[in-house]
């Protein structure tokens, strides 16, 4: 089976993970600047560590940290589990986490994604450019 060249699709995967956690670093703080953010402060700050992890990750993976491999790997797959748990019931959210986009297809999207990012982080020639240390 080919795998996209795994410079392309690690810039690729790292693009997104920083393009979303600008992108919603900068709605946050719009939304606080217009006084329209009805996120209790708790929520906030996740919203907001979140982000700073996803774009911490982004640029750590474009320079082949290997710690931001494994944390990449290790963030997907709790925010895979974390959604199943959600689809069977186990887990809810607060209504303070909503965005627009509806719930069911936001996590529908974040499971197809983040699973397809552990498929191709865990690919013998992508792993190959993350030595252990």
């Amino acid at each position: 089976m080919s795998i996209v060249k795994p410079e392309l699709g690690v810039r690729l995967f790292a693009l997104i993970e920083i393009v979303i956690g600008l992108f919603t670093i900068s709605t946050v703080i719009l939304s606080l600047i217009q006084g329209s953010s009805t996120k209790p402060l708790n929520v906030l700050l996740f919203v907001l560590a979140a982000c700073i992890i996803s774009v911490s990750l982004g640029f750590g993976i474009l320079r082949h940290n290997p710690l931001c491999y494994y944390l990449l790997l290790y963030f997907s797959s709790v925010i895979i589990l974390s959604k199943v748990l959600i689809f069977v019931g186990i887990l809810t959210l607060s209504g303070a986490l909503e965005t627009v986009i509806p719930s069911t297809l936001k996590n529908i999207i974040s499971v197809l994604y983040h699973s397809l990012l552990i498929f191709y982080f865990t690919r013998k020639p992508v792993r190959e450019l993350y030595p252990k240390t």
